[in-house]
């Protein structure tokens, strides 16, 4: 009568055994993927990089240079509205609706 209880740990003991075992594999399976991953990433967009006619860096000064520029003339722009017109492109006079 006393083994019946032994053999059940037992048994749950293999069963966590196993259960840790496949854990630790499907956890190093998983980390190898994400390595594989980075590494294809990583050189995909080295390839991309290389093939780009301007260099990123430039590339993002030209954009921030437009951005600026943009932005000046709209300001520029709103600046120099007449007194009498608002912002918000509604007439002397009259109210946005309430939502």
């Amino acid at each position: 009568m006393n083994e019946a209880p032994a053999e059940t740990g037992r048994s749950v003991r293999r069963l966590l055994v196993s259960a840790a075992v496949l854990e630790a594999t499907a956890g190093a399976l998983g980390l190898a993927g994400l390595v594989l991953c980075t590494v294809a990433v990583t050189a995909v967009t080295r390839q991309r990089m290389a093939r780009m006619e301007v260099p990123p860096a430039e590339l993002a000064r030209q954009h921030w240079a437009r951005a600026r520029a943009a932005t000046s003339a709209g300001l520029g722009a709103w600046r120099g509205l007449p007194p009498s017109s608002r912002p918000d492109g509604l007439r002397p006079g009259h109210q946005a609706a309430r939502v």
